[in-house]
């Protein structure tokens, strides 16, 4: 490494440290006024307050990161162009790309650094302060006679299988009995044509040669024909097994949960179950897993995009460049957002609304880092 690249690194990293501290204590401040009060008045004990905090710092490390590398990236570049410091390197023949080619490292690092975060650290964060939460809570209505949900069980489940065309309905679900009560599964055609309703009161699940089977007990097998819509026929049964039903009920309570809190792992098993482009309510979770693959490359964005704006002619404050390229950034915050709006509503198809933000800002930043080196 030269010496010009220490200095550079050195200096990013005083202000990007600096950005980092800044805005992550007051987001915690924040925190600790919304929350600490609630768990004040359940009776928490200090450890389990401050493990809470600790874990809402993780949850907002994706959103400080991309952030505090903004800040710091314009302002060291826009320090060193006012101070004459990037011409002497330029008049030296260092070209651009070389030059800022520390500050790329860096933002390869933080891109892998984000995907971990976002795949499995932040999940596992909200998973925790969500248990928390619950724990607390529970243990202060225990005294007034509360009772919790067992472990691994939820109640009111609908998973719609948009890939295999079923949608299921259960009034509750536990994995570690392996029973479902209350099941209706309607299943329809390519068209969306109701061709097969199996009602049951309860129903039993296990894995046999490595796929799911479904055995529903005491229930109709009601059959349509799907052109008219009419009932052909509604057998009772005491058991009945349709080898076509495979469906994952471990993914089905991951319907139960909000998107953001699945983790790669379980997103990519919820859209490997309902296919990675559907419509309607699964269209969230397609888009999250989407998200997780293209949100890194924020940290490449935000580089891209401060590189022009630093370097600029003129003996400008570097708070100039920061300003002006933090504005640009919330308008990709802004085109981000309503893509996945878009996608999570099922207007556009998850993976498009996913890049299209990456897309159109690599077409319009690239020209302008060609013309800047």
């Amino acid at each position: 490494m030269r010496i010009l690249d220490r200095y550079l690194l050195t200096e990013w990293v005083k202000v990007f440290a600096l950005c980092l501290l800044s805005f992550g204590g007051l987001l915690m401040l924040s925190e600790a006024y919304n929350w600490i009060p609630e768990f004040l008045s359940w009776g928490s004990s200090f450890a389990t307050i401050s493990t809470y905090l600790g874990l809402s710092l993780v949850t907002f490390m994706s959103m400080l990161l991309p952030i505090s590398l903004l800040i710091s990236v314009i302002f060291v570049l826009a320090t060193m162009n006012r101070n004459q410091e990037l011409a002497a390197a330029r008049a030296a023949g260092i070209g651009m790309w070389r030059l800022t080619a520390p500050l790329w490292a860096v933002g390869l690092f933080f891109a892998g650094f984000l995907a971990a975060l976002n795949a499995y650290w932040v999940p596992d964060a909200l998973e925790q302060q969500t248990a928390i939460h619950e724990r607390e809570q529970f243990a202060a209505l225990r005294k007034k006679g509360g009772a919790v949900l067992p472990s691994n069980q939820s109640e009111f489940i609908s998973f719609d299988n948009t890939k295999a065309h079923r949608l299921w309905f259960m009034t509750r679900l536990g994995l570690t009995t392996g029973q479902a009560f209350e099941v209706i599964v309607h299943s329809f055609d390519e068209k969306g044509r109701e061709l097969r309703t199996v009602s049951a009161r309860f129903a039993d699940f296990k894995k046999v040669a490595g796929r799911w089977q479904w055995t529903f007990r005491e229930g109709r097998d009601l059959h349509f024909d799907p052109a008219t819509g009419s009932l052909l026929s509604q057998p009772r049964f005491k058991e009945l097994t349709v080898p076509d039903y495979d469906d994952d009920p471990e993914v089905m309570l991951f319907a139960t949960r909000a998107p953001d809190t699945l983790s790669l792992r379980e997103v990519s098993r919820f859209v490997e179950q309902t296919g990675s482009n559907p419509t309607g309510r699964n269209a969230a979770y397609a888009m999250r897993y989407h998200a997780i693959m293209s949100a890194p490359m924020i940290c490449l964005v935000v580089i891209a995009v401060a590189i022009p704006f630093s370097v600029a002619g003129g003996r400008i404050s570097p708070m100039v460049g920061v300003a002006k390229t933090f504005g640009l950034f919330l308008v990709y915050f802004f085109v981000s957002s309503l893509c996945s709006a878009f996608g999570e509503s099922g207007a556009l198809p998850p993976i498009v609304a996913a890049w299209l933000p990456v897309v159109l800002t690599a077409a319009w930043v690239v020209p302008k880092l060609k013309a800047v080196n």
